[in-house]
């Protein structure tokens, strides 16, 4: 007879031991062992701020300009002047049609004649802009008086004294254009040769034994620069201030 046979028992399926996860790994959460960390600051990319700061930068540019030109216009629409001046005394006295001629209407006495009885007798006169009558365009008109009517007992050492004076400033004449005039018993207009930003004529005339020293200048305002304005003017304005001081 066969031997019994045993049922042989099924083969238990082997268990492998699972390795732990070394100290302070936990599982899921990041590279698994072994693989290489990444490097200090990796991470993702940084938004760039070029666009902003050019934007800044512009806004900031764009305000100075703002400013500056404001500060130029502000400027250019400003009209020159003070007040009305005072009262002229005689020998400074011109039309209101001359005045209006040259935009000056404000007087200002820069010097008084003497109240000595004898001797030369100087005085200097200037008309000025009244602001916010005269425009902006700056010009001045100012003329010394030299009178030599009481300088000594003697008429013909007062008309010598008077027409010395009157020479000692042809010196004007340097680099300028002379022009002899027929006012008075002597007179010359003295023109720039070359144009500049500043307009200025001067005057000479004497009239027996007293003596005018004439100038009028002044120039155009402009947005970025300022200009001369034309010597024509300039020479008609003179010619006519002399016309009316000699008629005193």
């Amino acid at each position: 007879m066969n031997a019994p046979q045993h049922p042989q028992h099924p083969q238990q399926p082997q268990h492998r031991p699972q390795q732990q996860p070394p100290p302070g790994h936990q599982p899921g959460y990041g590279p698994p062992p072994g693989f290489p960390q990444p490097p200090a600051g990796y991470g993702p990319p940084r938004k760039k701020r070029t666009g902003l700061v050019v934007g800044i930068v512009i806004g900031v540019v764009a305000l100075v300009l703002a400013g500056v030109v404001g500060s130029m216009y502000l400027d250019y629409i400003d009209e020159p002047g003070g007040g009305p001046g005072a009262e002229p005394i005689a020998q400074c006295v011109l039309s209101d049609a001359l005045k209006a001629q040259a935009h000056v209407s404000s007087f200002r006495l820069i010097q008084a004649p003497t109240d000595a009885e004898k001797g030369m007798k100087q005085t200097h006169c200037a008309w000025e802009q009244t602001k916010g009558r005269d425009g902006r365009d700056t010009r001045r008109l100012s003329f010394l008086v030299y009178d030599f009517t009481t300088f000594s007992d003697k008429q013909d050492r007062n008309l010598d004294q008077a027409h010395d004076n009157y020479t000692s400033f042809m010196s004007y004449g340097t680099g300028d254009q002379a022009k002899t005039l027929d006012l008075g018993d002597e007179s010359m207009v003295f023109i720039p040769s070359s144009p500049t930003d500043l307009t200025e004529v001067k005057l000479l005339v004497r009239k027996g034994t007293v003596v005018w020293n004439i100038s009028y200048m002044g120039h155009d305002k402009g947005f970025f620069t300022d200009s001369g304005f034309p010597l024509e003017d300039a020479e008609a304005v003179a010619v006519e201030a002399a016309g009316e001081l000699i008629s005193k």
